[in-house]
């Protein structure tokens, strides 16, 4: 069929001012952002690949309440266990059948999975790259700020004296323009990888597709991570390509680090099965566009 997916790739560059969505660690008063080093020496601005994957599985359980879509006794509850905290997975004696009680559940199925008895494991169906600052293109900043509580009393020798309680943090802002790659396989969900057969029918897994496409709109609507109570992102330009693929053919992906990377897809890709968009409002629409597309299926005869 000419309206199958194999694999999906988003690949573009974001800006966001006066964030802080991602960190390193704190030592004493000072939060540290992340820092990471390209191949040619360059120090950049970066927000983790598992900062941003957070981001779309949260978004993910959330609509998946919302339509009442199946999530295993962890997931409703967002335990990071997954699979591996739920009873009717853990005590199945064979691989096979527990990943096929563990594909039952959206989260598990689309964000893969590490059981510890019975020994199986599943490979999260998305993929997230850290988010680079492209070099030249960000910039970082460490805060001061303090709190203090006045007309609080405590006893000294016998007198209540005045007191302020005083404490000094430092805490940082970035503002950048991001690269940001991203890989979705459709052709994965509900298959159970022991013994390569979906344990879904292709409505469900259309559905689960579809829920997956929605989570990219609805992470790139809102980006919730780090600090976001007080350093919520300005979310700004949001350019890009989103490239899909049919027949067991995986999306080229070009960093969109390097100047020019849309040609470099472009021509690999020799023009077809890519959009472009040059706005978030752009993305949302291309994004809604993709449903008209259907899970590739292993086996198949067009």
């Amino acid at each position: 069929m000419t309206n199958m997916v194999y694999e999906i790739g988003i690949l573009g560059r974001m800006r966001m001012d006066a964030h802080s969505l991602n960190n390193e660690g704190t030592v004493g008063n000072v939060t540290e952002p992340r820092t990471v080093i390209l191949a040619d020496g360059t120090k950049t601005d970066g927000i983790s690949g598992e900062m941003l994957k957070h981001i779309h599985v949260e978004s993910l359980w959330q609509l998946a309440k919302v339509a009442n879509i199946n999530l295993c006794e962890a997931c409703k509850i967002m335990s990071p266990m997954k699979a591996d905290g739920n009873s009717q997975v853990t005590s199945k004696k064979k691989a096979l059948d527990a990943v096929k009680e563990a594909l039952n559940c959206v989260v598990c199925d689309t964000h893969g999975f590490l059981v510890q008895e019975p020994t199986v494991n599943r490979k999260s169906t998305v993929e997230f790259g850290w988010a680079l600052g492209i070099p030249e293109k960000f910039y970082r900043d460490i805060h001061v700020h303090t709190r203090v509580a006045l007309g609080e009393k405590k006893r000294e020798k016998g007198k209540e004296a005045e007191v302020s309680e005083q404490m000094i943090y430092n805490r940082p802002t970035r503002s950048g323009v991001y690269a940001m790659v991203s890989v979705f396989q459709p052709w994965r969900v509900g298959l159970n990888e022991v013994n390569y057969n979906y344990e879904l029918d292709n409505k469900n897994r259309k559905e689960r597709y579809e829920l997956v496409l929605d989570s990219y709109k609805s992470m790139m609507m809102r980006l919730e991570g780090a600090m976001t109570t007080t350093r919520l992102p300005h979310f700004g330009a949001f350019e890009g390509v989103i490239v899909t693929s049919q027949k067991g053919v995986p999306v080229p992906i070009v960093s969109p680090l390097i100047e020019g990377y849309k040609d470099q897809v472009k021509k690999i890709s020799k023009g077809a099965n890519i959009k472009e968009f040059g706005s978030l409002s752009e993305f949302l629409v291309t994004m809604d566009t993709l449903k008209e597309l259907v899970p590739y299926r292993l086996g198949v005869k067009e």
